[in-house]
């Protein structure tokens, strides 16, 4: 008999269910539309921004449009403003779910992809041998890959344009125990980011690449 009601309102349950549910993924896709970059002039004038805006304009001129990179600045600016203003308007309605729910980051492309990468580099240090374990991107040197490459170790190492994450040293402490556990002959190990440029088509790859943010660890006295 109790069964009965609940079992007639099911269908009111399942109908506003739906609309719950579809009021957030529609918002959540709205939040995850990619734009065109949150618009500043300042940002314009560093250097990896001012690159890429001379390569738009050579793209754009490719296609016959007379343009230059101050007339291009001119347009980006204000309609990458007024695409972010729609935007905030058309998430007002959920903004408050994101502050209760701390849930504000977005999932959109990066505007401007930074074309300087990093490789994890292990290196390890006996007497009178010296070899690197690991390195990002190299299958010659593979130790602990399928640990290092993991998508959420890689989170702990790699870098933004501000250097890398506070779990860096943590990290790279945690490898040299790896090894200085797994290999009783090795005295030191040494963890760096290889930086280099990642080239554009039509260009060849710059030789060498520049070690930071090295960390050198010595095997701990018995």
């Amino acid at each position: 008999m109790l069964w009965a009601p609940a079992m007639g309102s099911s269908p009111r349950w399942a109908k506003l269910r739906a609309a719950v549910i579809a009021y957030f993924v529609l918002f959540n896709v709205l939040a995850a539309l990619p734009t065109l970059g949150t618009p500043s002039t300042e940002r314009l004038e560093r250097p990896f921004e001012r690159e890429e805006l001379e390569r738009w304009v050579r793209l754009i001129r490719g296609l016959g449009v007379d343009m230059d990179p101050e007339r291009l600045r001119g347009i980006y600016l204000p309609l990458a403003s007024a695409v972010e203003q729609s935007r905030a308007v058309a998430l007002w309605p959920i903004e408050w779910w994101f502050a209760l729910t701390q849930t504000a980051q977005s999932w959109r492309l990066f505007g401007t992809p930074d074309r300087a990468a990093s490789a994890l580099s292990v290196s390890v240090f006996a007497p009178g041998y010296e070899d690197v374990l690991y390195e990002s991107g190299a299958p010659a040197r593979s130790w602990s890959a399928g640990l290092l490459e993991y998508r959420r170790i890689r989170a702990a190492y790699n870098p933004t344009r501000t250097g890398p994450p506070p779990t860096y040293a943590g990290l790279c402490r945690r490898i040299s125990e790896r090894v200085f556990a797994s290999m009783p002959e090795v005295e030191r190990v040494r963890v760096a980011l290889l930086r280099g440029q990642i080239p554009v088509p039509g260009e060849a790859y710059a030789s060498g690449r520049e070690a930071e943010h090295v960390l050198e660890f010595s095997r701990p006295l018995p």
